[in-house]
């Protein structure tokens, strides 16, 4: 008999004393029950994944955030300083796939699920056992690509993360198809998981280049930028539109042209990454009709504006401001896509690395985590105060800067100009994100729990979190 055991019947049998009645025979509680060391990790995980609120997913983000800009500035410190024992490569690697995997995704699909989905499918235990095994699975690229780059526990972990969106994927979308979500609402959400799970594609085809130690060049780029884009345009995109449209409860003609260009411009603009190479005319057409579509998708969202901004003026000021930013930062996205079917241009964008830089932190950051923050903030699960205010606009800071010097930097490289002192601005740029984000993971930090044994009606040991001010 164990512990826990002698301890249940040990209550029973003093609850029985008090109560004047006589526990003929007291049943170990393993009679029923799992008892051990084992069973006791388990069943405390179960309990634990179980009460996992939404606020919980969105303090857990938070914190991988700042993991997220820490890695940043210990990048930027790696280019102006010697630091030996680390490879750049493989924590670049970590520091992307940490951003995709441990920050944005739990971030929206946490959100989607709680928040788009009725509570009586958001309320499945299911949701809550994917989104830990996406978040395991983060934290394992985490701890291996900085080690070994792509290898066989980074691949492993990356493999196991793919088939893990796989999962919420098929479930998410039979959940919403059920559900009364408006239309625009619904197929910007079905369209976000879509291309999250084809954009393992690319993923896969880079994991089996690098790991073979291919040379082919071109597909090795073409790769990343495909999987880049479906996760950039496609599932940050649409679940940001899905998580504004189903918050400001609009649909009306206008959302619904935005909606189905924003969707149907994906694909076709996925081939303006590839003007970078010789492509054959089939798909220099294709892209052409990518960008029409996007110009497209900028008007509809331009007429849509003035039936979002009733709703957005009800919300808290900070949220209108950060918000604002964010669709500014999502304009000159879909400007800077439109521009690349320019032969001249494309060639000058793609042979550039502070522009590619640049473009991908303004859509990650200025876009999406932006919008995550401010949707976070209107919604109460994001503690601000004071130093929430100082934490965020230093983060806010920190990207304004970032862009700056990286945009400065690639028209540097183009006008055969360059200065030193923008390395020392991108770091001054990390600086600011890493102490932006830490103190907002700090602000949000997790509620201390402590547990205490109850015993239940019949006679079942329960643990019941019992909270005190921390």
């Amino acid at each position: 008999m164990s512990f826990i055991d002698n301890f249940t019947n040990f209550d029973i049998a003093m609850e029985s004393r008090k109560s004047g009645t006589r526990n003929e025979k007291l049943a170990p509680l393993s009679a029923g029950h799992k008892s051990g060391w084992w069973w006791g990790i388990t069943g405390g995980l179960h309990r634990r994944i179980a009460n996992t609120s939404l606020a919980s997913w969105i303090q857990i983000a938070l914190a991988n955030l700042a993991v997220v800009a820490l890695l940043g500035l210990v990048l930027r410190g790696k280019i102006l300083f010697n630091i030996p024992f680390l490879d750049f490569r493989y924590l670049l690697h970590a520091h992307s796939h940490f951003a995709f995997g441990g920050w944005i995704t739990v971030a929206l699909l946490s959100l989607m699920a709680y928040i788009i989905l009725p509570s009586e499918y958001a309320g499945k235990a299911i949701y809550k056992w994917m989104l830990t095994a996406i978040l395991i699975t983060s934290y394992g690229m985490l701890f291996t690509f900085p080690f070994q780059g792509y290898g066989l526990y980074s691949i492993l972990f990356s493999n196991l993360f793919i088939f893990s969106s796989y999962a919420f994927t098929v479930v998410f979308i039979k959940d919403i198809w059920k559900s009364a979500v408006v239309s625009s609402v619904k197929v910007l959400s079905i369209g976000a998981v879509i291309y999250m799970s084809l954009s393992s594609a690319g993923a896969f085809t880079l994991a089996y280049l690098m790991a073979t130690k291919s040379q082919q060049t071109y597909l090795y780029r073409d790769a990343i930028y495909s999987y880049l884009h479906l996760q950039y345009s496609g599932f940050f995109s649409l679940s940001v539109f899905a998580l504004m449209l189903h918050y400001l409860k609009i649909d009306n003609r206008y959302t619904k042209w935005f909606t189905w260009s924003l969707t149907a411009s994906v694909l076709p603009t996925m081939f303006l990454c590839y003007l970078w190479h010789e492509i054959s005319n089939l798909f220099q057409i294709i892209a052409f009709a990518g960008s029409i579509l996007l110009i497209a998708t900028l008007i509809c969202f331009l007429l849509m504006l003035p039936a979002l901004l009733p709703g957005i003026q009800k919300t808290k000021p900070l949220t209108k401001k950060v918000v604002g930013i964010a669709m500014i930062a999502f304009i000159f996205k879909l400007i800077f896509q439109a521009l690349t079917i320019i032969p001249s241009l494309g060639v000058l964008a793609f042979s550039n690395r502070p522009i590619i830089i640049g473009f991908l932190h303004l859509v990650l950051l200025g876009f999406v985590s932006l919008f995550i923050l401010a949707y976070c903030i209107e919604n109460r699960l994001f503690k601000y105060n004071r130093m929430g205010a100082i934490a965020l606009w230093t983060f806010v800071a920190g990207i304004v800067l970032n862009e700056l010097a990286l945009f400065s930097q690639g028209l540097g490289y183009m006008l055969m100009m360059s200065s030193s002192m923008l390395d020392w601005l991108l770091l001054l740029a990390a600086v600011c994100l890493c102490s932006g984000a830490l103190l907002m993971a700090i602000q949000n930090r997790r509620t201390i729990y402590r547990r205490s044994p109850v015993i239940d009606t019949d006679g079942r040991l329960k643990v019941l979190p019992v909270k005190y001010p921390d």
